[in-house]
C-alpha cells in the first residue's frame, strides 16, 4: 500500500482527537460539578501536587495558601479537577486543570494559569 493512501486512511481517525484537544480541558469530557469539601485532603494533595509541578517546570518557588474553589468532572476511568488556587507570591491567583487516572494513581497537570482574584 502506498504511504499516501495510508495517511489518509488514518486522518479521519486522528481529526476528533485533534478536535479534542484543541478545544481543551475546560470543555472535554464529563460534567462539571462544584467540588463539595475543599479541605478534603486528597483534593489538597492534588492542589499541592499541581502547584509543585509548575515550580519545577519554572523553577519558582510558589507556595499554597488556599484552595479557592474548583469544579470535578469524571470520566470514564479519569477524574478532572479545575482548582482555583492561592499562593503567596504574586499574581497570588492561579487556574489548575488537572487529570487524575483513578487505575494508574496518576495526576497530570494539564494547565496552570494566572487568574484575576
Amino acid at each position: 500500500m502506498r504511504p499516501q493512501i495510508l495517511l489518509l486512511a488514518l486522518f479521519p481517525a486522528v481529526l476528533p482527537l485533534s478536535a479534542i484537544a484543541a478545544i481543551g480541558p475546560d470543555i472535554a469530557g464529563g460534567i462539571w460539578e462544584p467540588i463539595k469539601d475543599l479541605k478534603n485532603e486528597h483534593i489538597i494533595a492534588i492542589a499541592e501536587f499541581a502547584v509543585a509541578d509548575f515550580n519545577r517546570k519554572s523553577h519558582t518557588g510558589l507556595v499554597l495558601k488556599a484552595i479557592r474553589g474548583g469544579n470535578s468532572a469524571a470520566g470514564d476511568s479519569d477524574y478532572r479537577y479545575l482548582l482555583h488556587l492561592n499562593v503567596e507570591q504574586p499574581p497570588s491567583c492561579y487556574k489548575a486543570v488537572v487529570l487524575e487516572y483513578n487505575w494508574l494513581h496518576h495526576w497530570e497537570v494539564l494547565s496552570f494559569d494566572s487568574e484575576t482574584c
